[in-house]
């Protein structure tokens, strides 16, 4: 049997999505592995569904005289694809004009992999990809790289002399998988032909939006680098540029008339749902979601088959004694955009660890357990936390600080039960925590920081001062606003597209359906397609929050 080392290389030579510069074994795996590789993509993108749907809307649809909408679908990603046709089938058949928008491969650098150094590896997967949607669905569609004047070819994309662009900056940690991306291999490159692409995609935008004259550009994200400029130049001509992301709740999407969908920008909705208490059907509906994620079966990602979930055995697995008062820190990402430029008081996430990793080991019988996102290890981030937090301290971890790994399968919900205090700075579960009564410290500007059920840590006096004086559980009425925040936010803020079947980014089946795709069949479709095209308020009333 080959070493698993050989092993590893050869399944991964010649992927088509990658950073690196390729050698001769890749170039050649690449070619080779072309044909499969788009017909894999085209089978967890339900292609065939895709037909019927496009065959369903052609017949159907009303004349195309309303709003004209110009989706922005510059990837290869199969769930985002069938989400797009969906909600492009859903615009058609309401009389809207839909264009579709794809990037065509002339793109030197982009978040599927660097075209100018692994050419052709991500266009000649990606391009194909995007552009059979387009023609399964028989929409009107225009590339990218037709406006360009190098074409579908990125490696003859002129290399600017300077990073000028903030749009670069997320996209550039995004790919490099660093908060620090200007001190990585690579770094500054990998800037130079981020800002190549965004040059093109400015030029090509200003061009297109001349041409089309779009009433509403729609895009997923908001905050990659290609979309954000659109969004700018869009913006600036006064036209509407609504956003979409796969949302933490499994199956939901969240959708944004304004800021980027990923902010989750919820002060609208709190300001109108603070105050309505939960009607029974919403407890018992929430408190489901959570205990389903408690279990692994609530959030759109698992990490884990099995997990230690009995608290004291984990206790016991990480080295915290008996009795002994234990605060636990949850981390993100370090380059994800959840956390990254969501500062208050520290210059970033790993400042805010490692400020609590030295005040918790200043505090007779407090012992700090940090948690690292287990996605670290799927996505085979450079900036590992613990890397980085041992850089700090000098390589040793205080006695009385312990790190879990993103690979160990101890439960996250069996550290948050055994813990006195939890800490976090833009993660999910810190909302979790609340609406079980545990006192949490929030570090960075998380969307459900000052709404009245945390303790929002300002700097490092504020944080050394509630690590040596910790809050006590949350109040019955602290606990209630809790819950009722993680209501507005589970349910009336994320839309539950059920046309789409999908597990790991993988889609399984579309509705294609006459009646799904007609007003009046999908109560959530309906809505979606209605506020894309009227601009109005994107949140939920509450008869389809639990519909």
């Amino acid at each position: 049997m080959l070493p698993s080392s050989v092993r590893s290389r050869l399944s991964a030579a010649g992927n088509a999505y990658v950073f690196e510069r390729p050698d001769l074994v890749d170039r050649a795996a690449a070619r080779l592995r072309r044909p499969l590789d788009r017909a894999f993509l085209r089978r967890v993108t339900a292609f065939e569904d895709l037909e019927r749907l496009g065959a369903v809307v052609r017949e159907h649809a009303p004349p195309a005289t309303g709003p004209h909408v110009l989706l922005v679908a510059l990837r290869g990603w199969p769930d985002h694809n069938a989400f797009e046709a969906v909600v492009a089938a859903a615009l058609r058949m309401r009389g809207a004009r839909v264009t579709l928008l794809t990037c065509g491969g002339g793109m030197p650098l982009c978040e599927m992999g660097w075209g100018r150094r692994a050419w052709p590896r991500p266009c000649d997967r990606c391009a194909p990809q995007t552009a059979g949607v387009a023609e399964r669905l028989g929409l009107d569609h225009v590339r990218l790289s037709e406006l360009l004047p190098w074409g579908a070819d990125g490696r003859k994309a002129p290399v600017p002399t300077s990073v000028s662009s903030d749009a670069v900056e997320i996209s550039r940690a995004w790919i490099l998988r660093t908060s620090v991306p200007g001190d990585a291999p690579d770094g500054e490159a990998v800037g130079l032909d981020l800002q190549a692409s965004v040059d093109a995609v400015a030029a090509a935008t200003e061009t297109l939006l001349d041409r089309l004259r779009p009433d509403v550009l729609f895009s997923v994200n908001g905050l990659f680098a290609a979309e954000q400029r659109m969004r700018e130049i869009a913006l600036s001509r006064g036209i509407r540029c609504p956003t979409y992301e796969i949302s933490p709740r499994a199956g939901a999407l969240a959708f944004s008339q304004e800021a980027p969908a990923p902010e989750y920008d919820t002060d609208h909705a709190w300001d109108v749902c603070r105050d309505l208490p939960l009607e029974p059907e919403q407890r018992a509906a929430v408190t489901e979601l959570l205990d389903d994620r408690a279990s692994g079966k609530g959030a759109h990602e698992t990490y884990f088959t099995s997990v230690e979930d009995d608290h004291e055995r984990l206790r016991a697995a990480v080295g915290v004694p008996p009795g002994a008062r234990l605060a636990s820190l949850f981390t993100n990402l370090t380059w994800d955009s959840a956390a990254l430029g969501r500062n208050v008081g520290f210059p970033g996430m790993m400042d805010f660890i490692e400020q609590a990793v030295r005040e918790a080991a200043a505090i007779d019988d407090l012992h700090l357990v940090v948690r690292i996102h287990p996605a670290e290890t799927r996505w085979r981030t450079r900036e590992t936390v613990e890397a980085a937090l041992l850089e700090r301290l000098g390589g040793t971890l205080p006695d009385s600080v312990h790190v879990i790994g993103p690979d160990q399968p101890l439960g996250s919900y069996a550290l948050l039960d055994a813990s006195d205090l939890v800490l976090g700075y833009t993660t999910t579960i810190g909302l979790e925590a609340a609406t079980a009564g545990f006192p949490v410290l929030v570090g960075g500007d998380v969307h459900y920081r000052d709404r009245g059920f945390t303790h929002d840590v300002t700097g490092p006096e504020d944080l050394r001062r509630l690590l040596q004086d910790p809050p006590g559980r949350l109040s019955d009425e602290r606990r209630e606003l809790a819950l009722r925040y993680a209501f507005t936010f589970f349910y009336r803020g994320f839309v539950p597209l059920r046309s789409v079947t999908v597990a790991a980014g993988k889609v399984s089946a579309i509705d294609t359906t006459l009646e799904r795709l007609t007003p009046g069949g999908d109560p959530h479709l309906d809505w979606v397609a209605d506020r894309l095209l009227d601009g109005a308020d994107l949140l939920l009333p509450d008869e389809l929050a639990l519909a």
